[in-house]
C-alpha cells in the first residue's frame, strides 16, 4: 500500500511518540511518498516536489510532482474555474518536463466552477465528473475525500463514486484516497479512520495522510494531531506485515 505525506507531516510524525519507529522500520519504504521537504524522511521514501499552480511546473525538476488545485489563493482563479483544463496544461507540460503527476483536486473546486452553486459539494463533484474528466491526463488521481471520514458509510460511498470514474477515464491509474487526523480543525478518532480504511482499501492503492494545523492553507485546522496518525499507521502497517 502507498502511503503518501507532507513533508511536514513526516516531521510531525517524528515528533509523535511511535512516529520514529514507523519512518525507521516500515515506512522506509518506496511505498512511502513524501511531498516536500523533511529532514526526517525515511531514505528508501520516494520524494515528490509540490504546486497547487500549474505554471509552476517549469520550475520543478523531472520526477513526481503533486498538482494539487483547490478553491484557495495559491492556485489561480483561472485554473480554479477551469480545472480540467489546467490539469490538461499540466500534462502538456509534465511530458515535456519528464515529470509524472499526481493530480489531487479539491472538491471544493466546484464553487469556483459554478460560483451560484449552494448545495452539498461531494455529490455536484461526482455529477460535473470533474475526477474523470481529470484522470485522463495523469497517472495518479488522489480523492479528497477526508472531509467525509467522520461518516465511513459517506466516505466509502464516495471514493467508489470517483474510483469507479477515474477506472473508466483512465484505466491502470494509481488512486490514493484522502485522509485526515482533523479535517477543518475536527478531530476525528483513529478507530474511525481504520473503519474508512477496511471500507475503501480494495477500492484504492493507498491513501494520503493529512496531519494539519492552523496556517495559511487552513486557518481553521487548530493543532496537530500526529499521536493520531502513528495509531492508524501503526494498526494498518502491522497488519499488513503479518
Amino acid at each position: 500500500m502507498i502511503w503518501l505525506f507532507a513533508g511536514s507531516a513526516i516531521t510531525k510524525l517524528a515528533l509523535a511518540a511511535g512516529g520514529a519507529a514507523l519512518l525507521s522500520g516500515p515506512l522506509n519504504s518506496p511505498q512511502t511518498w513524501i511531498s516536500g521537504r523533511s529532514p526526517d524522511a525515511p531514505p528508501l521514501a520516494t520524494r515528490l516536489a509540490s504546486t497547487a499552480n500549474v505554471n509552476r511546473l517549469s520550475r520543478l525538476p523531472s520526477g513526481a510532482v503533486v498538482v494539487d488545485l483547490e478553491n484557495w489563493p495559491q492556485t489561480p482563479v483561472s485554473q480554479r474555474e477551469n480545472p480540467v483544463g489546467a490539469y490538461r496544461r499540466a500534462a502538456e507540460i509534465a511530458e515535456y518536463r519528464h515529470q509524472w503527476l499526481v493530480a489531487t483536486p479539491a472538491t471544493d473546486l466546484v464553487r469556483s466552477v459554478d460560483p451560484s452553486y449552494r448545495g452539498k459539494i461531494y455529490p455536484e463533484f461526482v455529477r460535473l465528473r470533474l475526477a474523470a474528466r481529470i484522470a485522463a491526463y495523469v497517472p495518479v488521481y488522489e480523492i479528497q475525500a477526508q472531509g467525509a471520514e467522520n461518516n465511513p458509510t459517506l466516505y466509502r460511498s464516495f471514493v467508489a463514486d470517483i474510483s469507479r470514474q477515474v477506472q473508466q477515464a483512465h484505466p491502470g491509474i494509481t488512486i490514493l484516497a484522502g485522509l485526515s487526523t482533523n479535517p477543518g480543525g475536527h478531530v476525528v478518532a483513529a478507530s474511525v479512520l481504520g473503519r474508512d480504511i477496511a471500507l475503501t482499501k480494495g477500492l484504492v492503492s493507498g491513501y494520503w495522510m493529512n496531519i494539519p494545523q492552523a496556517g495559511k492553507a487552513c486557518p481553521r485546522c487548530g493543532q496537530a494531531y500526529p499521536e493520531i496518525a502513528v495509531q492508524v499507521l501503526d494498526a494498518e502497517l502491522t497488519d499488513s506485515q503479518r
